[in-house]
C-alpha cells in the first residue's frame, strides 16, 4: 500500500471518533482536532508533518509545508487523495485542515460531527491544498525546513541521502550550510539543498532521525 492509500485508509478507519478540544489535539483512535487527525494519518504512512495548523501561517505549519514544497493548488479538481486541504480567509491565514479522499470529498474533524467524510465545499472558506512534500525520486520525501546550520564537525556532501552514495563536496567544521528540507533515511536526518553550481539535489547527514519530528 502506498503513502496516499495508507493516509486515506487511516482516515476512513477513524470515522466516528469524537472531536478533541484539549491542547494535546487528541487521543489516537478516540478523538482528534483537525490538525492532529492529519498528523496521525501521515504518521501512519511513516511520514512526519507538523502537528499544528492555525492562523500563525509562516511558522512551519501544515499549510506552509504544502507551499514550501511547491505543490499548492486552489483547484479541487487538481487535488489527489491524501492531499491536505485548508480553509481560511486566504492561503496565508487558515483555520482548518482536512484530508482529501477523492471525488470532491474530504475527511476532517470538527466539533459538530467529530471525524466524518463530507464534501470539501461543505466547509466554508476553502483556499487550497496539496501534498506537503517534495518528491525527489525513489520515494524520497523532503520535509520543507528552512534553516542555516553551523556544522560542529567535518561533513561530506552526497548526491543521495545514503552513506553508500557518492561524496560530491565537503564542509569543514565551523562552516554553515543553508538547507531547504530534511529527509529521513537510513537512520539519519539529512539536510537537503540544491547545489549552487550543479543545480542538483545535495544531502548532508545532520543527526539521528529521531531528532527531527517536525521543522526546526
Amino acid at each position: 500500500m502506498g503513502y496516499r492509500d495508507t493516509i486515506v485508509k487511516y482516515c476512513l478507519d477513524n470515522i466516528g471518533c469524537s472531536y478533541n478540544y484539549t491542547p494535546s489535539g487528541g487521543v489516537e483512535h478516540e478523538s482528534y482536532n483537525c490538525s492532529y487527525l492529519s498528523y496521525c494519518a501521515y504518521h501512519s504512512a511513516d511520514l512526519e508533518i507538523p502537528t499544528w495548523q492555525g492562523h500563525q501561517n509562516g511558522d512551519g505549519s501544515q499549510s506552509d509545508w504544502v507551499r514550501w514544497a511547491g505543490n499548492w493548488t486552489d483547484s479541487i479538481d487538481e487535488l489527489t487523495p491524501g492531499d491536505l486541504v485548508f480553509f481560511g480567509s486566504d492561503p496565508y491565514n487558515t483555520f482548518h485542515v482536512g484530508i482529501y479522499v477523492g471525488n470532491g470529498m474530504m475527511i476532517d474533524s470538527v466539533p459538530a460531527y467529530g471525524v466524518s467524510e463530507r464534501p470539501v465545499l461543505d466547509q466554508s472558506g476553502f483556499v487550497g491544498g496539496g501534498w506537503p512534500f517534495e518528491n525527489t525520486g525513489d520515494d524520497i520525501m523532503i520535509m520543507p525546513t528552512r534553516a542555516t546550520i553551523r556544522l560542529d564537525h567535518d561533513m561530506n556532501v552526497r548526491d543521495y541521502p545514503s552513506l553508500d552514495n557518492n561524496v560530491v563536496a565537503h564542509y569543514n567544521a565551523g562552516e554553515t550550510v543553508n538547507i531547504d528540507g530534511i529527509v529521513l533515511n537510513g537512520g539519519y536526518a539529512w539536510g537537503h539543498y540544491i547545489g549552487a553550481s550543479s543545480k542538483k539535489d545535495r544531502y548532508v547527514a545532520l543527526a539521528g532521525d529521531t531528532m527531527f519530528g517536525r521543522p526546526v
